[in-house]
């Protein structure tokens, strides 16, 4: 009698065993496999309803001068979410220098940034919406161009016209820089970094006129390589946390 209790009991313990493993896999198998504990999941943002300029379209002209000489044309369109610009300049710095011929487009939520010259290029997230995170928390009542400034660290300092237009100026001290902003676009730009200075002056300018899609393309007989900023910052965060 002795020996079945002994059985019955352990039979009891051996499917009690049994329910409890079985439960504890099933667990397992509904809990997401690939994301950490704490972590939720990256809510996507888009550039799509912002406004990066005050001024819907247009085309600026510029002048380098200082340790860099050369030209730049500023194509924009879509309130600044569509922007070409085209920059052919020499930087010479003692003994070095060093003639370049860059396409930066920046369209949408991203940027490519071209060397016309080797036809090589990158595609990354526009890094504006690096900015837009930063802000996704906070209540800001300004324009949005405004808050991209402010963000950078720009502090007003006065005012002076560029190019026939008045301008803001904002300081920059983390960058050693100043900026002359019109509508939230840069018309002249000073910077001084290890005595290399570059001051970029804009020249001429047309507003709100018709600007060709096709420029917000890159070119097709470029190599493009496309860089990951949006895991990079993924995998910053969770480094952090």
């Amino acid at each position: 009698m002795l020996f079945h209790n002994k059985v019955f009991l352990f039979s009891i313990l051996f499917s009690i065993f049994l329910f409890q493993f079985a439960c504890s896999n099933s667990e397992k198998e509904d809990a997401p496999a690939n994301i950490p504990s704490g972590k939720t999941e990256e809510i996507k943002i888009s550039i799509t309803d912002q406004k990066i300029f005050g001024i819907q379209s247009g085309i600026i002209e510029y002048e380098i001068t200082g340790s860099q000489t050369g030209s730049k044309k500023l194509y924009f369109d879509d309130w600044g979410r569509k922007q070409a610009e085209f920059s052919n300049s020499t930087i010479k710095v003692g003994k070095f220098s060093k003639h370049s011929n860059l396409l930066k487009i920046t369209n949408g939520d991203w940027q490519y940034i071209i060397n016309l010259e080797k036809k090589t290029g990158t595609k990354r997230e526009n890094p504006v919406l690096t900015k837009m995170y930063e802000l996704s928390n906070q209540i800001n009542y300004n324009d949005f161009g405004e808050q991209l400034v402010l963000i950078e660290g720009g502090v007003k300092t006065g005012s002076e016209e560029v190019a026939g237009k008045n301008c803001t100026i904002y300081n920059f001290k983390n960058k050693n820089s100043k900026r002359w902003i019109w509508n939230w676009i840069t018309l002249k730009s000073e910077s001084l970094s290890g005595g290399v200075h570059i001051t970029v002056t804009a020249k001429n300018i047309a507003e709100n006129i018709s600007v060709p899609d096709s420029v917000f393309n890159p070119p097709l007989d470029i190599m493009v390589i496309e860089v990951d900023l949006q895991d990079l910052r993924r995998q910053t965060s969770e480094d952090q946390l």
